[in-house]
């Protein structure tokens, strides 16, 4: 059996939407990533819950109070949602699989990358 954990981080950081008529301007968000990984059971845990926000922090700590724009072209919620992702991924030890990052702009606005859930 498998089991899912998972963590939550914020930064804060700027970014512009090029030929985006209301976000075109630099303003800045308060993010919040969530990620969510899986794997089996090793000593009663996925991974340690630390180990996994120190991933997460080392991904996103580039964006934290910059602007994002410096990282990649088109940085709406959705492409920084897939950087993470794809960030995160590359760093998990072997036998944890990335499930999902959501990416908050604000509360009520996110993107969510993710994997398929395996077969059963």
């Amino acid at each position: 059996m498998e089991v899912e954990i998972g963590v939550s981080e914020t930064f804060d950081a700027a970014h512009f939407l090029p030929s985006h008529p209301k976000c075109g301007k630099t303003h800045g968000h308060t993010y919040r990533v969530e990620v969510t990984v899986r794997g089996r059971l090793k000593n009663g845990m996925v991974m340690d819950f630390a180990e996994l926000k120190k991933i997460v922090r080392e991904v996103i700590e580039k964006y934290d109070h910059n602007l994002i724009n410096e990282f990649m072209e088109n940085p709406t919620c959705e492409n920084l949602c897939i950087a993470i992702f794809n960030e995160v991924a590359s760093k998990l030890p072997a036998g944890v699989s990335l499930v999902r990052v959501r990416v908050y702009e604000n509360p009520d606005k996110w993107a969510e990358a993710g994997n398929p859930e395996p077969d059963s």
